[in-house]
């Protein structure tokens, strides 16, 4: 049983401690890379993708409109709020979820449709949201309660800064997209490592084992985006298939939370009012 949630106790405290150490890390790891290695600037082939297509008015529509699978997990997520198992310690963290996936539906069709590193920032900025969400509620639920109003607003603006931290370096001329990287790939790997070795507080981990397995199927279907194109005889593209994947990955999150239930019988989850 975890201590109770004050707001100067020992619980929240450590939490605290951790939630810094935790992005401590993050940017030593970043200063040893940028050290070692120096600044990584973005590909510009990363916005050569193999679906152009035009419909209507729509330019390199398949990867604009294939967004609405991200829109729509987004929408589900704002409609079904009501009936969502989130305490009431979690809201926040539920609140920028579902308001980043609906930033990112928006900011990853405003990218697609003209593709440049201008655009790219609307695009992965709300992303980081997202993640942030995802990374606070696998706190909350693996490690302790008092993680979700400790952990989400610091990790929040790491993943933000990451973002305008590569945009302004790229506007001085000195393209790094290290710590983005750090920031992107660490999410995702915390993750993995609280799935693996901690057990949760609610049921319904199958769930968040789906939506991570469907991360890594988005990241190989990305890098296939050519090869997917000519193997389907140009119906569908690796970026199209991405996106369609994303808006999935997320419904197996909100599943997740409409369906999960706490792991011992005492615990009663208020749900969202």
């Amino acid at each position: 049983m975890s201590e109770p949630v004050t707001p100067n106790g020992p619980a929240r405290r450590r939490a605290r401690m951790q939630t810094w150490g935790l992005i401590g890390i993050a940017l030593a790891l970043y200063g040893v890379l940028r050290f070692v290695f120096g600044p990584l600037p973005q590909d510009p082939s990363y916005h050569i993708l193999a679906d152009t297509r035009r419909c209507g008015p729509i330019p390199r529509a398949g990867d604009v409109l294939t967004n609405l699978s991200i829109l729509a997990a987004g929408v589900a997520g704002l409609l079904l709020r009501s009936r969502m198992h989130v305490e009431r310690e979690e809201r926040a963290a539920y609140a920028m979820l579902v308001g980043g996936m609906l930033l990112t539906a928006l900011g990853s069709a405003y990218y697609h449709w003209a593709p440049g590193d201008a655009r790219l920032v609307w695009d992965r900025l709300p992303m980081t949201l997202v993640l942030a969400a995802l990374l606070t509620f696998l706190l909350t639920d693996r490690i302790d309660p008092v993680f979700a109003t400790v952990a989400l607003w610091p990790v929040a603006a790491l993943g933000a800064a990451s973002v305008l931290w590569w945009a302004w370096t790229r506007w001085q001329g000195a393209d790094d997209l290290r710590l983005y990287l750090v920031v992107r790939i660490g999410t995702g790997v915390a993750i993995a490592c609280l799935l693996l070795l901690r057990r949760g507080r609610h049921s319904g981990a199958p769930w968040l084992w789906a939506a991570l397995a469907l991360d890594i199927a988005m990241t190989v279907a990305e890098r296939l985006d050519n090869e997917i194109y000519s193997a389907t005889g140009m119906f569908v593209s690796g970026h199209n298939v991405k996106h369609v994947l994303a808006g999935v990955l997320l419904g197996c999150t909100l599943a997740w939370l409409l369906l999960r239930e706490p792991s011992s019988p005492s615990g009663n989850m208020p749900q969202l009012s």
